[in-house]
């Protein structure tokens, strides 16, 4: 099938289709957004209770959201198809279910364009980590679940937190306590990464060779030089992270205290 002398066949044709309807399915979803039905889907996402009390079906408008979000997903699975020539039951399994979930939270939620964020964040660490390490699916989930606990908003969330700082000019009070806690943060997981690599080449290839390769670096997991340093760097970079995250909090109050005085909502 040519479409204005294009066969799809080559990749570059496949990729600015599925730019193009990507591109119009954000809209037309944005646009949804901004309508009646798409702020009373808000509504009964926050509170359910109080939709039904002004007069609205909270099952109605479910459902609504329901076919629009089935209608979108069928649009993905029909470029996915597209893309890769190929549809199997693996599109429909709680693995790709996850994805697109574990995406969406740590994109945000609260936000149109969290999703968004978190599906690229979620598909470039995915593709970088499988690269560097075998236990990616480890880190994955440990990302997961330190943005659901430090970082409710996720990505977006905590981008969106430093606009009314950037508004009011305040923003560099937070930044010199930023780099300081980054030190330590660092040095933390960077333990982390160290005795998990260790204790997962013993526990999945306990016979094969102790020298091994983690996020391009090469180490003896058998020294225990290595497993002092991991321990050294967990705990000494957790016990002084908590310090210095103290120190940003206090900046992170002053901050904001001093958009306020200049009239910028917090």
């Amino acid at each position: 099938m040519r479409v204005f002398d294009w066969s799809f066949g080559p990749q570059i044709q496949i990729y600015y289709l599925v730019a193009a309807w990507t591109l119009i399915a954000v809209i037309a979803m944005y646009a949804l957004t901004r309508t009646p039905l798409g702020r009373m889907c808000n509504a009964v996402r926050d509170n359910p209770e109080r939709v039904q009390f002004v007069g609205y079906n909270p099952h109605t408008v479910r459902y609504l959201a329901f076919c629009f979000s089935g209608f979108f997903a069928g649009l993905a699975g029909a470029l996915a198809a597209i893309n890769f020539e190929i549809a199997n039951s693996a599109y429909l399994g709680a693995v790709q279910s996850g994805t697109v979930l574990f995406a969406t939270y740590i994109g945000g939620i609260g936000f149109f364009i969290g999703p968004i964020v978190g599906a690229i964040f979620v598909t470039f660490l995915s593709l970088g980590l499988s690269d560097l390490t075998q236990v990616w699916q480890l880190y994955f989930g440990l990302i997961f679940i330190v943005v659901v606990l430090f970082a409710p908003g996720g990505i977006t969330g905590l981008l969106m937190m430093h606009r009314p700082l950037l508004k009011a000019g305040t923003l560099p009070k937070v930044l010199p306590s930023y780099l300081v806690a980054l030190v330590p943060t660092a040095a933390m997981i960077i333990g982390l990464v160290l005795a998990l690599e260790t204790i997962v080449h013993y526990t999945v290839n306990p016979g094969d060779d102790s020298h091994i390769k983690a996020f391009g670096v090469g180490f003896d997991a058998a020294s225990p030089y290595i497993w002092a340093m991991s321990v050294i760097l967990l705990f000494g970079g957790f016990w002084v992270a908590r310090k210095t995250w103290t120190w940003v909090g206090y900046a992170w109050d002053s901050a904001t205290s001093a958009a306020r005085e200049r009239g910028i909502a917090t």
